[in-house]
């Protein structure tokens, strides 16, 4: 009976650039292999730019399925490491195979797995091909390195901002450095991602192109949007850098924001990663600070275009359930406050305490729930170190789920960076005794309020609020007057502020 032979060929884009051994040479070959020894053809399987160190190439898949099958009696290939080069992976592709009966053989490499000796040899090709893939890439490493230390780019396309040129050094684009500018200034004055993200898709943005705004914002999602912008503000190749991981070296491209911006902005960025949520970047002061006195319902910033042409947007902040928002069925009558009013509360309430400091607290129900997240989140840390340890355990019992475990292993490296990172952030503010600063940064910043409220920065009357508002609290005063029902807005209302205890 005629031996039915799989033939397997395999080359990713970098070695055959390298090497010119493309996969119709190596099919050739393969070919008049066959032909030699009298073997007939049962299929052929060909992965063309695809690593030898996974597992994950289709023709790969569907030949392992069809050894399954028991569709041929051999897989030859040109060089084993055209199979695997890696040692793990080489081991469980030949195992695999001499459980379904299916023979593993090498046209340039003479070997026989029936005996040990065999086995051992190839084993042995299975290392030097893994200790050549590791040279290339520690060669491909050092080359990009190299390239990089000299300016110029690599890997990437050239964003906006930029195009790429002839002798690879990037030239600006003047129309889309001039929303870069902006983008960067909209940042410094104090607004968030969010706030740049919606002024960008309105296309209504004085001095900057049209057409550079919709080509390069108009279509996406405004989520989408977001995360472009706070990508933006973040590379350093806007600021002439070549970035190499972490590392920094100066490039051969021109600059569309100087050193004294960008380092600037990178300190806005570093102050505003701390804080939960919008409500440091929001465009509304009491940002997850505001509730509504009828129902306890988190209120929200709304903007209302004008009734006149020659009229302004008004903003409110407005219940969450309110029955009065026009579409949207809510259980409370509160509709809400106008914006100034609500935040010239605030800042009296801010000039008072100045004067007369914060009362000390007897007890501090936020330390309290402070201490409640803390254990909450000690106990999500232990779940994920322990799922992580069975995902290890699985790894070595069956190495051939090797891309699957490590997927979840990333995303569970990712999870527990984030807790730690989270659970460090409160056990600092419980050590403050459930303050986000200590009692001589809240005495000095005391002593520093009228002086931050007359310089009325965006930034630093955030972070006032932040420290000492524990909420805002908007009463309505009666639905009527004189037996008339009063419009929505029209009702009459009482703003309590409440302080953080020390």
């Amino acid at each position: 009976m005629t031996t039915q032979a799989a033939l397997y060929c395999r080359v990713s884009t970098d070695e055959q650039a390298r090497e010119g051994f493309s996969v119709a040479a190596q099919r050739d070959r393969l070919l008049a292999f066959c032909q030699a020894q009298g073997w007939a053809v049962a299929d052929i399987y060909q992965d063309e730019g695809w690593s030898g160190a996974k597992l994950d190439r289709p023709a790969l898949a569907r030949l392992r399925e069809d050894a399954r099958q028991k569709r041929f009696d051999v897989v030859l290939v040109w060089k084993v490491d055209r199979f695997s080069r890696k040692v793990a992976n080489l081991a469980t592709l030949v195992d695999e195979l001499d459980r379904n009966g299916v023979a593993f053989r090498s046209v340039t490499e003479p070997f026989d797995t029936t005996h040990a000796a065999g086995r051992a040899f190839l084993q042995m090709l299975g290392v030097f091909a893994e200790l050549e893939r590791e040279n290339i890439r520690e060669r491909a490493k050092l080359g990009i390195r190299k390239r990089v230390e000299s300016g110029l780019l690599h890997g990437r396309p050239a964003p906006i901002g930029y195009r790429n040129t002839a002798r690879g050094v990037w030239e600006i684009v003047p129309e889309e450095a001039a929303v870069v500018r902006w983008i960067v200034d909209q940042y410094l004055a104090g607004r968030g991602a969010l706030r740049v993200a919606q002024q960008l898709k309105s296309g209504q943005v004085e001095g900057l192109s049209s057409q550079v705004i919709q080509e390069q914002f108009g279509a996406p999602k405004l989520t989408s949007v977001v995360d472009r912008i706070r990508w933006i503000v973040t590379n350093p190749v806007y600021a002439g850098y070549a970035p190499l991981g972490d590392e920094l070296h100066p490039g051969r491209h021109e600059a569309i924001i100087d050193q004294e911006a960008w380092s600037r902005l990178q300190d806005v960025i570093e102050r505003r990663r701390p804080m939960p949520h919008r409500s440091h970047t929001s465009h509304y002061l009491l940002s997850h600070r505001i509730y509504c006195g009828e129902c306890g319902s988190p209120m929200y910033g709304r903007r209302e275009p004008p009734r006149r042409p020659e009229g302004r947007w008004r903003e409110y902040y407005v219940c969450s359930h309110s029955s009065c928002v026009q579409g949207r069925a809510g259980r409370c009558g509160n509709w809400g406050i106008d914006r100034e009013r609500a935040e010239s509360e605030v800042v009296a309430a801010l000039r008072r305490l100045a004067l007369t400091g914060l009362p000390p607290a007897r007890e501090n129900p936020a330390l309290d729930e402070l201490q409640q997240r803390r254990r909450q989140m000690a106990a999500a840390l232990d779940g994920v170190e322990r799922r992580r340890r069975n995902l290890f355990r699985a790894l070595e019992e069956a190495p051939d789920l090797e891309e699957d475990v490590l997927g979840r292993l990333r995303e569970l490296s990712d999870e527990q960076r984030r807790l730690t990172t989270d659970l460090a952030a409160i056990e600092r503010e419980i050590r403050s005794g459930g303050a986000s600063v200590s009692p001589e940064e809240v005495a000095a910043l005391l002593q520093d309020i009228p002086r931050i409220l007359e310089a009325a920065d965006p930034d630093q009357l955030r972070e006032l609020v932040r420290i000492f508002v524990r909420r805002v609290i908007v009463h309505p005063r009666g639905y009527r007057r004189g037996g008339r029902r009063l419009d929505p807005k029209q009702v009459p209302k009482q703003v309590t502020v409440e302080f953080h205890p020390l």
